[in-house]
């Protein structure tokens, strides 16, 4: 379930370790254009909520945090699935995400995790280049995705920590 950035901000202000040792093994950050920042390529794309619940609330305003876990009802062997339906463990409802859109599997033999796209209509994108549909690539720490137009940067618990301490510096 994503989360406001806010609300890590809170628990990391109130404590820092114990937020630190709550952390999943990656999340998705997924920040909002500013009022009169120009979107790239379509306006239409915006981030809305989980699918078929209303009107955009998450992530009209407010950066989101999306937790990179496995549900315990998807069963899609692979890894943590992206996509644009309920089904999937990160849910983007975005008109440009696909219904599976890509997934993204932890290498434990490597710690890291890795990025396939599923074959979706819109692509994926790693640091700004195209992903090659069903072929694995790593991901780095910090690095920006998209998932058709809805850009996302990944983090690794201990680079999502020097994320929120560089927000909360002077």
């Amino acid at each position: 379930m994503p989360e406001l950035l806010s609300a890590h901000v809170s628990r990391y202000l109130r404590n820092r370790g114990d937020l630190e040792r709550r952390l999943p093994p990656a999340l998705l950050v997924f920040t909002p254009a500013l009022a009169g920042e120009r979107v790239e390529e379509q306006e239409e794309y915006r981030l809305k909520t989980v699918t078929n619940a209303g009107p955009p609330t998450l992530g009209a305003t407010e950066p989101v945090v999306f937790s990179v876990l496995k549900s315990q009802t998807n069963a899609f062997g692979r890894g943590v699935t992206v996509g644009r339906t309920g089904n999937n463990d990160v849910v983007l409802d975005d008109s440009s995400v696909s219904r599976f859109h890509a997934w993204l599997a932890r290498d434990e033999s490597q710690a890291k995790f890795l990025l396939t796209d599923a074959g979706s209509k819109n692509g994926s994108w790693l640091g700004g280049v195209r992903l090659t549909p069903r072929k694995a690539v790593s991901v780095e720490d910090g690095v920006r995705m998209r998932f058709g137009q809805v850009e996302l940067v990944f983090y690794t618990p201990s680079g999502f920590v020097r994320m929120l301490a560089a927000r909360m510096a002077p």
